[in-house]
């Protein structure tokens, strides 16, 4: 099984996801590859087909996760390639306090598109579609103190979990959140 993963193997959820898959692709800016520039995007989209999970892991700005997930479905799709795309996003996609943080917005837009990505592969031959969302993870403890965070390395082994369930099975989205009591 090929893997292509974004993000810096070094940091966060992608250093984790190294220590289980080190044989898999990383790409981010420390290996050559801007993923918030558009022709990056269209690269990665060519290069997916050669993989048969890509995990949409780097959370990047103006909602280029989103449109980085637009363009290796709309290629696979189009060239008939079964891929499975697992994204990564954040619990902070569920909640509908007024706010002028983007990074909540960028996460519902993910979120938004990944269930409708996600659906057409239930129905008809696409890319399937994964969307895991957590909410605080270890690596943010020093952000929140006094929140619970979920070990980044269990993050990790959930990701894994995904992956190796049965093709015949699609999961469409899970989130997960540590218990605050």
């Amino acid at each position: 099984m090929k893997i292509l993963i974004t993000g810096n193997k070094e940091k966060g959820l992608a250093k984790e996801l190294f220590k289980i898959y080190p044989n898999a692709t990383f790409l981010s800016r420390s290996s050559g590859f801007d993923l918030n520039d558009k022709e990056t995007q269209e690269k990665v989209s060519e290069l997916a087909l050669n993989y048969d999970i890509f995990i949409n892991n780097s959370a990047l700005y103006r909602f280029n996760q989103t449109n980085l997930l637009h363009s290796v479905f709309k290629v696979s799709k189009e060239a008939n390639h079964n891929i499975h795309i697992v994204n990564i996003g954040s619990t902070v996609d569920r909640y509908n306090k007024g706010t002028d943080w983007l990074y909540a917005a960028e996460k519902k837009a993910l979120q938004y598109f990944s269930d409708s990505l996600s659906k057409m592969s239930v129905w008809q031959k696409a890319p399937r579609v994964t969307l895991i969302s957590f909410g605080s993870l270890s690596n943010v403890q020093e952000k929140h103190p006094d929140r619970v965070c979920i070990d980044i390395y269990e993050a990790a082994t959930y990701v894994k979990w995904l992956i190796d369930q049965p093709k015949h099975l699609h999961i469409n989205e899970i989130s997960l959140d540590p218990l605050q009591i």
